[in-house]
């Protein structure tokens, strides 16, 4: 009941959303335009009508060898749709949606196995990366709910569903390789090296993904975030981006750095939560693997749930204060919603 309705919440704000970046001709029609720059969740867009890359539209995609690598909600919506061209963006808002819900009830499962109440579940949709999913229908939101899922399987020794999470996490974003990273890394210490080839197999459909996508496309230019060291993120730390209210603007850069400086949790929210020690011959597990860091969008999920499973609030702090910097962005949608709600 809980994923319900977050899935519920979520879809009445994407509902209600209803400078410019280049659009295919022949969807630009259905096209609602932001009032900025654009987003990413457009080009996931285009890769949902066009899974086999026959249309042409890396053309209008920034970095398309880049971006289309994240293949698992467009071709989901693909799938959904039945490759029906009318239906494939509704189809692409359901997924997003079910992801919405299922990351909610996986966080739900997993803090309700360690006596903490179900609804502590809705946390889920305040990690910044749902917030941006479910508002411009990006992956980042998908891959944690699978990032979940995998704490919670690795939980219950279920290796099979770990594998297979593993597996989509791979094509959901390149941040998703790591889960199975982290799975081989845990084997080979313990020179479990069967298990380790077999959790490596779970990137073999995103490698073959990827080398379509090499003998497809240009190979893309230098991405600007990571064309200097640390450049790129001081500069996306501090560039003051145009904002409907100059007063705002202040307040997100101030959120933003609280959260980068603010205090961190302990070493063990840092970890990935896989067991050591194989199902068949344990019932608990003995040992948890530090894997290489995760990038901050699975972060700062890990830290949330551990904050409310050791009950170490102060923790909660850093990425809600990103929530909200985030959250911040969303102010002017909801007065135009309002105003159009009451002016009718």
């Amino acid at each position: 009941m809980v994923a319900i309705l977050s899935m519920v919440l979520a879809f009445a704000w994407t509902a209600a959303r209803g400078a410019l970046v280049p659009v295919p001709p022949d969807m630009a029609a259905g096209t609602y335009r932001f009032e900025n720059t654009g987003y990413d969740g457009q080009y996931y867009r285009y890769l949902a009508h066009d899974p086999s890359l026959q249309k042409g539209y890396s053309r209008y995609v920034d970095w398309p060898q880049m971006r289309f690598r994240r293949l698992l909600v467009p071709l989901a919506a693909w799938v959904l749709a039945l490759g029906q061209n009318s239906w494939i963006d509704p189809a692409y808002i359901a997924v997003e949606m079910f992801f919405v819900g299922l990351g909610v009830y996986w966080c739900s499962r997993l803090l309700a196995r360690h006596g903490r109440s179900p609804l502590w579940g809705f946390l889920f949709v305040a990690v910044p990366a749902t917030l941006a999913s479910f508002d411009r229908m990006l992956v980042d939101g998908p891959l944690t709910a699978l990032f979940a899922g995998f704490l919670l399987y690795c939980e219950e020794e279920d290796w099979t569903r770990v594998w297979v999470l593993a597996m989509l996490a791979a094509l959901t974003r390149d941040t998703g390789l790591l889960l199975g990273a982290a799975l081989v890394t845990d084997r080979l210490l313990h020179s479990d090296w069967r298990r380790a080839i077999w959790y490596a197999c779970s990137a073999a459909p995103a490698a073959v993904w990827y080398a379509y996508l090499a003998a497809r496309l240009p190979r893309d230019g230098p991405v600007a975030i990571l064309a200097a060291p640390a450049w790129g993120l001081l500069r996306r730390l501090f560039w003051f981006r145009p904002y409907f209210d100059p007063r705002v603007q202040p307040l997100i850069r101030v959120t933003d750095v609280l959260a980068v400086l603010g205090p961190k949790p302990n070493a063990s929210a840092m970890r990935i939560g896989v067991s050591s020690t194989n199902a068949r011959h344990a019932k608990k597990p003995k040992h948890r693997v530090t894997g290489p860091k995760l990038r901050s969008i699975i972060h700062r999920t890990a830290i949330m749930l551990e904050a409310v499973l050791r009950k170490r609030w102060q923790a909660l702090t850093p990425p809600l204060l990103v929530s909200l910097s985030v959250s911040l962005v969303f102010g002017r949608p909801f007065l135009d919603i309002t105003k159009g709600l009451f002016s009718g």
